[in-house]
């Protein structure tokens, strides 16, 4: 099995590609995430990628209520 990238960061995985147990590694990261923060994973074996950890952020943004006349 060869490695796609040179990252520390390695783990197991189902990969739904491969339909086997593979080995998941994390690509560079563009976010900003630190190593081993990025929720981005990719099998190493045919490149299939998910996201893997904990929630991602949710928008701060708002939504405005309007009142509409009955």
């Amino acid at each position: 099995m060869t490695a796609m990238w040179s990252s520390p960061e390695r783990r197991t995985e189902r990969c739904a590609s491969c339909a086997e147990e593979r080995v998941f590694e994390q690509p560079p990261c563009h976010d900003g995430h630190d190593p081993g923060e990025c929720p981005e994973w990719a099998c190493a074996e045919c490149g299939h990628a998910m996201l893997i950890g904990g929630a991602l952020p949710v928008s701060t943004t708002h939504r405005r209520r309007i009142p509409v006349a009955a």
